[in-house]
């Protein structure tokens, strides 16, 4: 039987579900200007708010035939949590839509503002699934211990998909062996770090050398060199272009972009630039193994067909680690925002 002293807290919910789960893909597609006409479920990335909100709607349910009626803390709690987490997704879609800087700075290799805003977004998720864990238990018990309970459930699902994840990206394979030579192939080395003297960093040299090495076999006829600029530094492209001449690629067979500053904008652009040009048969993305996964993730999700290229670039194991770290937050971040 339904418990109508609890439905009105359970309405409210229900209602802001509705509107995070539309959140969440107009951020997906309205910040990388796609029209949600174009959206499909065939690949994890727009497949993982579904799940989430389904999910949370089946808690939602079943809350409704809780017996005991919520206490004032509980209903005080759950409306409040469930308005910040809509207010956080909100705030990470008006910051990435308007274009609002409030740090100019960098957090763990990226530009603060995005991670501030990542935080932000992911938060909000967090909240949504602290909730649905929260529901889960306040049908068993309604003493403050399903708050802690709660908690403890999170934590341990998080690290059971941070794991699994991280898992999945270190057994991909992007090596070289099934190459063919065409003429019409191209390769596109996305931007890493350049330190000082305008040098590409070890692991961007890796990249270009790769380039030049399937240049040099005729695996490619066009070496596509992409990423932005920080301050006071030459751009991410122009540095690689002057490493790859010092290499003996001839500067007529590059193409520079120098706007594109993430991993997700260098995807759109060879989306927007490379994809529907006819002159290129194979695009071929060349970059580290550990980064590949979420590039081809993310090219799912853009409908670009691409084939993952990995460099010969080996990182010791603590570095190693700590980019594959990175990249399985920044992948599941990836498959919940599209960012």
């Amino acid at each position: 039987m339904i418990n109508t002293k609890n439905s009105n807290v359970l309405i409210y919910i229900f209602f802001l579900s509705v509107l995070n789960v539309l959140m969440i893909y107009l951020i997906k597609y309205d910040l990388n200007s796609i029209s949600l006409n174009n959206l499909q479920f065939n690949n994890l990335s727009n497949l993982a708010p579904i799940i989430i909100e389904g999910v949370f709607l089946l808690l939602l349910l079943v809350s409704l035939f809780i017996k005991e009626e919520f206490s004032l803390t509980t209903v005080a709690l759950l409306y409040i949590l469930s308005t910040v987490s809509l207010l956080l997704l909100l705030f990470g879609y008006l910051r990435f839509k308007f274009h609002i800087q409030l740090v100019d700075d960098y957090l763990f290799g990226y530009p603060a503002e995005k991670v501030l805003t990542g935080l932000s977004l992911s938060t909000g998720i967090f909240i949504q699934i602290f909730l649905g864990a929260l529901l889960f238990n306040l049908w068993f018990n309604q003493s403050y211990v399903v708050y802690i309970r709660s908690l403890l459930i999170i934590i341990v699902l998080f690290v059971v998909v941070f794991v699994s994840v991280f898992i999945f990206t270190t057994v991909q394979d992007y090596k070289q062996a099934d190459l063919k030579p065409g003429s019409n192939n191209i390769g596109v080395v996305l931007g890493a770090a350049v330190w000082n003297h305008d040098q590409p960093s070890p692991i961007f040299k890796g990249r270009i050398e790769k380039a030049s090495q399937l240049y040099r076999s005729k695996l490619i006829y066009k070496i596509q060199l992409c990423g932005s600029n920080a301050p006071g530094e030459v751009s991410e492209a122009q540095a690689a272009l002057n490493y790859a001449q010092k290499l003996g690629i001839n500067k007529l067979s590059v193409l520079v972009e120098e706007k594109t500053s993430t991993t997700a904008e260098q995807i759109k652009f060879i989306h927007d630039n490379l994809s529907s040009n006819p002159r290129y048969n194979k695009i071929m993305i060349i970059s580290d193994q550990f980064h590949l996964t979420r590039v081809i993730e993310m090219c799912k999700f853009f409908g670009v067909k691409a084939k993952g290229i990995q460099s010969d670039y080996h990182l010791n194991w603590e570095k190693l680690l700590y980019y594959r770290v990175r990249e399985t937050a920044a992948l599941l971040f990836f498959w919940l925002f599209a960012i």
